[in-house]
């Protein structure tokens, strides 16, 4: 008993030690605080900058957020937010949401009347504006609205917080920024204000500023969080080509930032309605991503002038081919031409007409250029001189680091959001953003062993935000497959067509793509989902609920869902599975009877199934991921799901010498068979 007491009161002084006395030291009770201007510096003030900031702040830290500002606009309305407040995700869901009001116009003609003439609240194309204006116009005042909430002066009462803005920041050492006309909020501590071309003394250490510009300033920190995000990438070939035949090439940037006049994407945003016999303005969207998507399906929306063409090797790549078909189905539903399984190579010209030049030999003409190829972290990082700090970093992954967000090669300086390597690329979101930011903070100034969670998180949501939505979260088929094998888990997929909720809502919008997929394990724990709906995310956030806390897709079939909510189709799915066999029926008769049914498929699933070999796994997950598209036979499939069908796959193999069909499809028709032939035995 004496032992056990003093175990609990050595515990309780370690911990006691951890909380209360180091948080003491960092405030500045020892004398070894001093040397640092400031606990801790963040760089960039996106999502992950924000929520790092705010959170050490809390934690008591003295902080000081720097982000990058053009100081020559007026510094009273400078705001903070990154890529995702300002162009990105505000401004882009704004303009979605501003396309579907007007996609409801033309449906509203059923009955009988114009309703975009008839409503003040739905976009009206007049001689002044059009819909896109419209569009615009209202994404601004989103963007500034939510900018409003985040405004620098809602910290100024937070004494442990410091905003500075600069047009560049580098570091000169491990432990010190050099800043270039820094602007000041509140009370700001700048440490060595000096001028660079003076051999004088600094002018003093600490020296209290508020809200006015400074030459050049040093700053030192005990540590640093880099949140610097990403930026817009395109191809180097395409860049370098477009600019020789004098075509501008516009990104989700300068599309979907809403600031100021006579700005790059007004040659998009500003065509007015044609007629009908005027000739349409070719657009070509090059990317077949997330905000390729988007941007197609709302720009189609709002301008029935332009004649918009989407040419990207996939679509959604990576998601399961479920997700991929639907994607085509919605952006094919409003009028866009879709060239997938094709790359573009460079920019020319033809008789004076811009053309870009495909992988196949095709050429198409363009008027107007959108890129949206993905993103890099290289641009935002480049000037920081990180070599002066010794940080290993990647062009295309960000600062190398571990997987607590920690430098590999300076200990003191730690990344979060879109620069961190440790975060892959299909995970990159504000949300997960915002999680970094926080766990950086706690990899910084807390012990390991008091680490409450992981940095990485393992279920980031993943959603298309076109109208229906597409969302995946959790493991896709293809990683299901890669860990347990094509019969080790369990899935069931249901359409939404047919459902009551489908036909009542069959009047507004097309219902055919519409579906809820679940993965499970073989003792019912969810894996992953797939979803096309319109409430898509929404139910994306109860899956990822779900998986996060290790549930049952019996804990979903228990709990009640609203009549008739898109949710509700969930809720069936998770029924389906969870009474699929005895053990599952069991569980819904009490206590005795579900610790029964546990036992029934532990025994039943892990004692007496084989494992499926390594390399048959990937070779079957490489089956999954594959799309066969062969527009001839009107077929999209898995290769795995193809493979199934022998006769189907003697067809192939005899037209893949078949010179009657375009090279390009006997090129994809031979990656089937290379990758059936490679079946492991």
């Amino acid at each position: 008993m004496g032992f056990t007491n003093d175990l609990t009161f050595l515990l309780t002084t370690v911990i006691l030690t951890c909380f209360l006395v180091k948080p003491i030291y960092s405030l500045g009770i020892s004398k070894t605080r001093n040397s640092f201007d400031y606990d801790l510096v963040v760089i960039g003030a996106g999502a992950s900058g924000m929520f790092a900031a705010g959170t050490a702040s809390s934690f008591g830290k003295k902080v000081l957020l720097i982000d990058k500002h053009d100081l020559e606009k007026d510094m009273t309305d400078a705001y903070i937010g990154g890529d995702c407040t300002n162009a990105a995700c505000v401004p882009s869901k704004a303009i979605r949401q501003a396309a579907r009001l007007a996609s409801f116009g033309e449906k509203a003609a059923i009955f009988g009347y114009d309703a975009a003439a008839s409503a003040e609240s739905i976009p009206v194309t007049t001689p002044e504006k059009s819909k896109s204006q419209i569009a615009r116009e209202f994404a601004k005042n989103t963007v500034n609205a939510v900018r409003a909430r985040e405004t620098p002066t809602r910290v100024a009462g937070n004494k442990n917080l410091n905003i500075m803005y600069t047009p560049k920041v580098s570091f000169e050492g491990a432990n010190q920024l050099i800043l270039e006309n820094p602007f000041l909020f509140n009370e700001t501590y700048a440490d060595f204000l000096y001028n660079p071309e003076s051999s004088e003394k600094p002018l003093s250490r600490f020296k209290k500023a508020k809200n006015v510009t400074l030459p050049i300033c040093k700053v030192s920190a005990k540590k640093f969080i880099i949140c610097t995000g990403a930026g817009p990438h395109i191809p180097p070939r395409l860049k370098k080509s477009a600019k020789k035949i004098g075509l501008h090439i516009l990104d989700y940037r300068n599309i979907y930032r809403p600031d100021g006049e006579g700005f790059e994407s007004d040659i998009l945003w500003n065509l007015k309605q044609k007629k009908k016999s005027d000739k349409k303005k070719r657009v070509v969207i090059v990317g077949g991503g997330p905000t390729a998507c988007e941007i197609a399906q709302s720009i189609a929306r709002l301008n029935k002038s332009l004649q918009i063409t989407l040419v990207a090797p996939a679509i959604l790549k990576g998601e399961d081919i479920p997700a991929r078909i639907a994607a085509r189905n919605i952006l094919r539903r409003d009028g866009i031409n879709l060239l997938i399984g094709r790359k573009v190579i460079n920019a020319a010209r033809m008789n004076e007409i811009p053309i870009l030049h495909l992988n196949d030999g095709s050429q198409i003409p363009v008027d107007i250029l959108i890129a949206a190829t993905g993103r890099s972290p290289e641009e935002n990082l480049q000037d920081l001189c990180l070599e002066n700090a010794g940080v290993e970093w990647d062009p295309y992954k960000g600062v190398i680091v571990d997987n607590n967000l920690r430098s590999i090669t300076a200990s003191n300086i730690y990344a979060a959001g879109d620069c961190a390597s440790a975060i892959p690329e299909t995970d990159r979101r504000a949300s997960h953003g915002g999680w970094t930011g926080y766990h950086a903070v706690q990899s910084a100034f807390f012990p390991k062993f008091l680490l409450p969670s992981d940095a990485i998180h393992p279920t980031v949501p993943r959603v298309l935000f076109t109208d229906p939505e597409i969302a995946s979260v959790g493991m896709t088929r293809a990683e299901c497959i890669r860990k347990f094998g094509a019969k080790g888990f369990k899935y069931l997929k249901v359409y939404e067509n047919g459902t009551d909720r489908a036909d009542m809502d069959s009047i507004e919008r097309d219902v055919s793509d519409g579906f809820v997929e679940l993965r499970i394990s073989k003792k019912g724990r969810i894996l992953g989902s797939t979803i096309c709906s319109p409430s898509a995310s929404e139910m994306a956030n109860e899956v990822g609920l779900a998986i996060r806390n290790n549930l049952s897709v019996r804990d979903i079939a228990r709990s009640i869902h609203v009549y008739p909510s898109h949710g509700y189709l969930l809720h069936r799915v998770a029924l389906s599975l969870a009474l699929n066999d005895v053990w599952g029926v069991m569980d819904a008769f009490g206590t005795i009877p579900k610790i029964v049914g546990n036992i029934g498929r532990s025994i039943q699933f892990n004692r007496f199934r084989r494992k499926v070999p390594l390399k048959k796994r990937e070779w079957q997950a490489l089956g999954q991921e594959n799309e066969l598209r062969w527009e001839r036979k009107t077929i999209s499939v898995s290769y795995l799901e193809a493979s199934k069908d022998k006769e189907f796959v003697e067809v192939v193999k005899r037209h893949t010498k078949d010179k009657s069909i375009s090279k390009l499809e006997r090129s994809a028709l031979k990656k089937f068979m290379d990758w059936y032939e490679s079946k492991p035995k």
